[in-house]
């Protein structure tokens, strides 16, 4: 009995130790829950002063020990999202993707989740598909799971972040060791000098209830980057980069380089200053062929090249290269606030009529050269009508008084208008200010001929005026200018960048449709602007980029720096370049940046204070001055008035047209000799004389 009793004693001592250690562990659990729930009690008010929507992501055990419901943050607007322990996120359930959707707004994130793992999967699901807002404010638990190699891009984009580190600390007292729990505030230190490996930085304590340094762990760490080095990837486009700028970066020199280097290489050294980073710019590999970046399938990171493919893989924080601010684009990249608008349009062949063959005609239009002829027409049957009038009824005056002296000088000079031919040839030479071989005697003809020689001074100084002002005149010009003259043209339309085209098949617009279904993508730029000079193409670029490629055309013609390849090839050149002043649509162009990248605020503010000073507008008016000059310099040659030989074509016309006549009418003479005159009964070639004398005789004997 007595070792029945010691047993049930025994049983019950340690029966009552498990109760009170229990009991211990119990009061433990709740203390230690207490100081978590009060953490992040505290964390989340010092969210509410920066944010009006937190986000709550939380799975079963912390949703448990921390009522989410029970924070009085009743003036803002609270999301709860309840993860479960085995949960997936690709994709993930409907309900959570629906509130992911709704909470894009929120930039405040409260993630509970005991598994580091399952949060591991969750940042990088919403980062990837930006559901949420990485510049946001974040507070999460310390895991080591969270900072592996491979999400340490996550921590590159995330910077305001707090990590609640919960850890057991030994206190010994009287021999004695004593649990103490001890939670620590961490974020990840930024800016990371390295892309593998993500340093952590303390920030506080919890301690006897409170926080031991205060509560403003949310500091700004992406307004000095402490000199920290930033890859910056180049691709050269007008007016963004200057081929200029390769040579400023390659020798890191620091002078202001005389030459213009771009509106995005001004804006990176501005900010460079401001911000305090280091610039470490590289130009990618064949990027002048793969420029943005050619299309590939989605998931395949080895289909993109260009900038795009940097971007995809992540190898650098800047993307300088004159990039669209489109849907497209923001795929890839952080675009900042755009800085320019460009016109994206055509250069089109401009090609010159050249009319010099009837520059005769000019001077006056068709109803002046009609009312010329006509009156020139009349004023000839009328100098015949009076000479004859003259010589038939005057003459037969004179003969009834007998006077032949007078009637013989009456008559002298008439015979320029006695027949209707001589007469027409004779007052055309007068209008041509051509003097008359002798002037005749009679007044009713000499006043007429002064008459007309006012009106001839008159016809002769207009046509002279319009005749100067006409070789004076730059030759017309054939442009296109609008997208419908393109359509109806028969030239080819193009452009390297396939998004253009994508552009213009999603206009609802039936000649842009037309554009886009003709539309080629051409690599060689230099290749589409020589098809271009030589009136067999129209290619599609920002209007600076044109103006660009005019004004280097106009440069290499003036100081003859082609080489043999390229004379040749110029050597068919037609037509100049015209820019097509419609534009097809005004491009706002941005900055480029790492996707969700935390530098984006900043960048902004900067980029909006360079536009609002006018930086940018100056910057612009340095990149596109060398065009303009050698514009300049060609307008100032084109309006000197030089008469060269196309010019002479209009008098070398006429004088073929009068060699025409005339050889046609000696034809018409040797027919009439061998047809007409050969076969007269009365020809006698050798007594010409009296042949001449019997055709004549009828005349004189009517005349008499």
């Amino acid at each position: 009995m007595n070792n029945i009793a010691c047993v049930v004693e025994f049983i019950e001592k340690l029966f009552l130790c498990m109760y009170c250690r229990s009991l211990e562990r119990l009061r433990w659990c709740e203390r230690k829950a207490n100081g978590l729930k009060s953490v992040v009690e505290q964390i989340v008010e010092e969210i509410a002063t920066h944010s009006n929507c937190i986000v709550f992501i939380t799975d079963p055990a912390y949703r448990r020990l921390i009522d989410v419901r029970a924070i009085e943050i009743s003036s803002f607007l609270r999301y709860d999202i309840a993860v479960r322990d085995n949960e997936k996120f690709s994709p993930p359930r409907k309900k959570i993707a629906r509130t992911l959707q709704q909470v894009k707004g929120c930039d405040a994130y409260v993630i509970l989740i005991s598994n580091g793992l399952l949060t591991s999967q969750f940042l990088q699901y919403v980062e990837g598909e930006r559901l949420i807002n990485t510049r946001g404010y974040f507070l999460l638990l310390h895991d080591n799971r969270l900072f592996r190699p491979e999400l340490h891009y996550i921590w590159n984009r995330i910077v305001n972040v707090v990590f609640i580190r919960r850890y057991n600390t030994y206190n010994y007292r009287s021999g004695e060791r004593i649990t103490v729990e001890q939670i620590d505030l961490n974020t990840v230190s930024y800016p990371s000098y390295t892309r593998d490996f993500t340093a952590i930085k303390y920030i506080d304590t919890w301690q006897n209830g409170k926080l031991r340094y205060g509560n403003n762990h949310y500091i700004p760490k992406t307004t000095d980057l402490r000199g920290m080095s930033l890859r910056i990837a180049v691709f050269e486009h007008i007016p963004a980069v200057t081929e200029a700028s390769r040579d400023y970066y390659q020798q890191s020199t620091t002078t202001t380089s005389p030459k213009a280097l771009g509106i995005e290489f001004e804006l990176i050294r501005v900010i460079a200053r401001a911000m305090n980073f280091k610039t470490n710019y590289y130009m990618p590999a064949n990027i002048e062929k793969e420029r943005w970046g050619r299309w590939g399938h989605e998931g395949d990171n080895d289909s993109y090249t260009g900038l795009i493919g940097e971007a995809i893989a992540e190898n650098a924080d800047f993307f300088l290269g004159d990039l669209h601010y489109t849907l497209y684009h923001l795929n890839y990249f952080d675009l900042s606030t755009p800085y320019n608008t460009e016109c994206l349009t055509f250069l089109t062949p401009e090609a010159l009529t050249d009319n010099s063959w009837k520059l005769l005609i000019l001077p006056f239009r068709l109803n002046a050269w009609i009312t010329l002829l006509c009156t020139l027409l009349l004023a000839g049957v009328a100098f015949h009508v009076f000479a004859v009038f003259y010589q038939k009824y005057i003459d037969s005056r004179e003969s009834v008084k007998h006077d032949k002296l007078d009637a013989y000088d009456s008559m002298k000079g008439l015979y320029l208008f006695t027949e209707l031919q001589n007469s027409v040839l004779y007052t055309y030479s007068m209008l041509l200010q051509v003097s008359l071989p002798r002037l005749p005697n009679a007044w009713t003809v000499r006043v007429f001929i002064g008459w007309w020689w006012i009106y001839s001074i008159l016809a002769a100084v207009i046509y002279r005026a319009s005749m100067t002002a006409t070789l004076s005149k730059p030759a017309a010009k054939v442009t296109i200018d609008t997208l419908a003259q393109l359509t109806r043209s028969s030239l080819a339309v193009g452009g390297w960048n396939e998004e253009g085209k994508e552009f213009f098949l999603a206009s609802s617009d039936s000649h842009s449709l037309e554009i886009g279904n003709k539309y080629e993508l051409t690599e060689n730029e230099e290749d589409a602007i020589d098809r271009v000079a030589n009136g067999r193409f129209c290619y599609y670029e920002n209007s600076y980029l044109l103006q660009h490629a005019r004004g280097r055309r106009i440069f290499e013609k003036q100081d003859d720096r082609q080489n043999m390849s390229e004379k040749n090839t110029k050597s068919s050149v037609k037509y100049n370049l015209h820019i097509m002043e419609e534009c097809f649509v005004h491009m706002p162009i941005a900055l480029g940046m790492e996707k969700n990248s935390p530098l984006k605020p900043h960048v902004d503010l900067w980029v909006r204070r360079m536009t609002e000073v006018g930086l940018v507008r100056k910057w612009l008016s340095d990149v596109m001055e060398w065009s303009k000059i050698n514009e300049a310099r060609q307008r100032s040659k084109s309006e000197i008035a030089l008469v060269d030989l196309p010019k002479l074509y209009g008098a070398l016309i006429a004088l073929g047209i009068g060699y025409l006549l005339s050889f046609l009418a000696l034809f018409g003479e040797i027919l009439h000799w061998k047809y007409v005159v050969l076969k007269d009964p009365k020809y006698d070639k050798y007594n010409l004389d009296a042949f001449y004398r019997s055709n004549n005789k009828p005349k004189k004997n009517k005349t008499n």
